[in-house]
């Protein structure tokens, strides 16, 4: 090829990918807030509800007993799949 031909493909390469990614930029940007719309929401405005103000404490070792009572067995029952446990 000539030399004044690889410049010209260049060249074309250059700003049709400049103008492609342009585009891309702008799909990007837009779809973004599409995609994460819950979480940029949630964000924006957390909500917390108070406990009522005549609430009991709740006690923490009753809680625990309550939730190995109802899931028995040891804490790591299911197989690791990562390598390092193999």
């Amino acid at each position: 090829m000539q030399r004044s031909t690889l410049k010209a493909w260049f060249l074309v390469h250059k700003w049709t990918s400049l103008v492609c990614t342009v585009f891309l930029l702008l799909l990007c940007l837009t779809g973004l807030p599409l995609v994460f719309g819950e979480e940029i929401a949630h964000l924006a405005e957390p909500h917390v509800d108070a406990p009522a103000t005549d609430a009991a404490p709740r006690d923490l070792d009753a809680q625990v007993r309550t939730a190995l009572a109802q899931y028995p067995g040891p804490a790591w029952s299911a197989p690791c799949s990562c390598c390092c446990c193999a």
